[in-house]
């Protein structure tokens, strides 16, 4: 995905390179490590979101081409974000035999979540909000921004 090099300094930012959907087992490990600072729900909302996020993308799109995550504390938010090279418009539909529950549970999980195109593909991204859950948002220190 094109970046504007300003747009780069808050995200984490892992390349996936694999096609094929075992490989999503790292790219999860990844995002585990980075929000293993924030409070249990939001590690776990944040562990669907990026889940859904790659299948959709290995099932739809070829594989992700990269794992983007922002850490905020101002509001206390967490987005995560997958880039493939693909087209195409992620849709919420109404779930059947044969799927559609993914973006419907990204949509519950998140506080907001969209799709932007770029030349060389598109970056589907949800934000899990911590704000008025209860839980703490960590330190900058502890949540690794």
């Amino acid at each position: 995905m094109t970046w504007v090099r300003d747009d780069r300094a808050d995200w984490q930012i892992l390349d996936v390179t694999g096609r094929d959907p075992a490989d999503s087992t790292s790219a999860r490990h990844w995002v585990q490590d980075r929000i293993a600072a924030f409070g249990e729900e939001h590690r776990i909302d944040t562990l669907l979101v990026a889940g859904e996020l790659l299948e959709n993308a290995y099932q739809h799109a070829g594989g992700p081409a990269q794992v983007r995550l922002r850490l905020r504390h101002e509001p206390c938010e967490i987005t995560v974000a997958v880039a493939d090279t693909a087209g195409g418009v992620p849709r919420l539909r109404v779930p059947d035999d044969g799927g559609g529950r993914g973006l419907v549970l990204v949509d519950q999980l998140c506080s907001s979540w969209g799709v932007s195109h770029h030349d060389d593909g598109k970056l589907v991204w949800g934000r899990v909000g911590c704000a008025g859950t209860g839980f703490a948002c960590p330190d900058r220190h502890d949540a690794g921004s």
